[in-house]
């Protein structure tokens, strides 16, 4: 009996420690989640009367929010720090392709943008939600898993703003 006991236990950690993400559960659900967090950014943008935008990098993304300076007058955009705004960490690498307006974008990551910004070139966001509702320009995401086996695309839409379709 104790014996069976102390299989049992050691089974049950086994399994516990073995991760049974389904990938293209995985990839799926990020594809879904951003495109509801670009729903929900363009909604905040109408309802808080300010320009908010999304950039992509290779496996991840941040929105940004146009701040204006009250002294200059200048306005500059910066990541917005809400958390139900960030990219989730999952436990599977997904590749981000990004089109606008038809044409590929090299995507660099955030570190590298940073240090290559200046005053006079400044990082912006690929996707403008502007505070009377539109969405531009016309973009396309396709999100992919490291393989290469799961495939999403984000596109702006006709009648919903951004539509998600499964490519493989």
């Amino acid at each position: 009996m104790v014996v069976v006991a102390i299989i049992a236990i050691m089974v049950g950690a086994i399994v516990l420690r073995i991760d049974l993400q389904n990938i293209a559960t995985v990839v799926r659900d990020t594809a879904q989640r951003t495109r509801l967090l670009m729903v929900m950014a363009s909604d905040q943008a109408i309802y808080s009367r300010q320009q908010l935008g999304i950039r992509f990098h290779p496996n991840s993304y941040e929105f940004y929010i146009l701040n204006a300076d009250e002294k200059t007058g200048d306005s500059t955009w910066e990541i917005i720090e809400d958390e139900r705004l960030k990219f989730k960490d999952i436990p599977v690498t997904i590749e981000f392709d990004v089109e606008i307006s038809g044409l590929p974008i090299v995507l660099e990551e955030l570190e590298e943008e940073q240090a290559s910004a200046t005053k006079d070139d400044p990082i912006k966001p690929h996707v403008l939600f502007l505070s009377n509702g539109e969405m531009m320009p016309d973009f396309r995401v396709v999100m992919t898993d490291e393989e290469g086996e799961h495939e999403y695309a984000l596109a702006t839409g006709e009648v919903e703003p951004v539509v998600l379709e499964a490519l493989k």
